[in-house]
């Protein structure tokens, strides 16, 4: 912390920025209205410098949705929670033999699986480099400002202008997709306004950090159990900071949304996946599935509202081009690629 403030007066061709540095951090535009922006993890130095990337990227944007932007972008790197690497045992590391659905346990040696299927097993060790990840999914406020900045449809915009109070719609719920790429493209524009790594996390990366660091925990709440409409959701989407966090400080990796990884889906994967830092198969597997066309897959994780409880090894083949655009079935939160705390 500063004992005084230091003023930096800083002009770029379309506004003009004074910085205030107190324990906190303020940004005004001298535009058509004053705007506030405050950080305490956020430096000077890189609010400057996603301001910069703002007007290079979206100079005809108006002063309104670049500040909006701004702030987005702000909170994406606030919203970060550094998780230290180390090795698990990722995949279906077995469930102790008739176990409570909703609070199952393990013991050493059981014969019992916690799933049905065979694409997340064998268990195997997977070991780590340090990363970030967001503690929220990403919103649908978030998402309607990136497809403003883009030029590309509004989501949901039938739904909203018929029902506007429904809690789809809301900006604080989870944001559907209509697709993987979608998903993949709105994370790699946030490392483009801020100068940081981001990206989708990696289906070994949302393991380890929903089991608590590759703990044994069956599902990623708060105490590694089930309780409807009070740890997850049951019926609906609910806004991404409610109800209880994981022990690492992450919400709704057990539900809400299904969240897209990086990974291609490959059944067979686990069977001689890398130790170190898998990046999911190269090259999109033609898969066969019961009931579907074969194909390639990308992978979902976590579980959702429309889902009995989805136990955290559990791997989701979807189609990367969804035929139902903008589910709320479908989220993702962004992670950074870098071995080092951001802040």
């Amino acid at each position: 912390m500063l004992s005084t403030p230091r003023i930096l007066a800083i002009a770029t061709p379309v506004v003009a920025i004074t910085v205030a540095i107190t324990a906190s951090l303020t940004v005004f535009f001298t535009t058509q209205a004053t705007a506030t922006v405050t950080s305490d993890k956020v430096s000077a130095e890189r609010i400057q410098l996603i301001q910069q990337n703002i007007d290079s990227l979206h100079p005809d944007a108006s002063s309104e949705l670049k500040q909006q932007i701004l702030e987005i972008a702000v909170k994406a790197i606030e919203n970060q929670i550094f998780v230290e690497g180390g090795s698990f045992m990722m995949g279906d590391f077995g469930m102790k033999c008739e176990s409570d659905r909703y609070a199952p346990t393990w013991e050493e040696g059981t014969d019992c699986y916690a799933t049905h299927t065979l694409d997340d097993k064998p268990a195997h060790k997977v070991t780590l480099t340090s990363y970030s990840l967001s503690k929220y999914e990403t919103s649908l406020y978030e998402k309607e400002r990136y497809h403003l900045a883009l030029g590309l449809p509004q989501p949901l915009e039938k739904r909203r202008k018929k029902k506007p109070d429904h809690w789809s719609v809301q900006p604080n719920v989870a944001a559907g997709t209509g697709g993987w790429q979608e998903a993949k493209d709105q994370c790699l524009w946030l490392g483009k306004l801020t100068g940081y790594a981001f990206d989708l996390p990696t289906e070994a990366q949302w393991e380890f950090a929903a089991r608590n660091r590759g703990h044994k925990v069956f599902y990623a709440t708060n105490d590694g159990t089930i309780k409807l409409n009070k740890n997850t959701p049951d019926d609906q989407v609910f806004p991404i900071d409610s109800f209880p966090p994981n022990p690492l400080g992450f919400h709704h990796l057990q539900s809400n949304s299904s969240e897209w990884v990086n990974d291609w889906f490959d059944d067979k994967y686990y069977q001689n996946s890398p130790e170190h830092d898998p990046q999911g198969p190269t090259k999109p597997p033609v898969v066969e599935l019961i009931n579907k066309d074969p194909g390639h897959f990308r992978v979902l994780r976590g579980g959702n509202i429309r889902w009995d409880p989805t136990v955290t090894t559990n791997r989701i083949p979807t189609p990367h081009i969804l035929s139902v655009s903008y589910s709320s079935r479908t989220g993702f939160r962004c992670a950074i690629q870098s071995p080092k705390p951001i802040y």
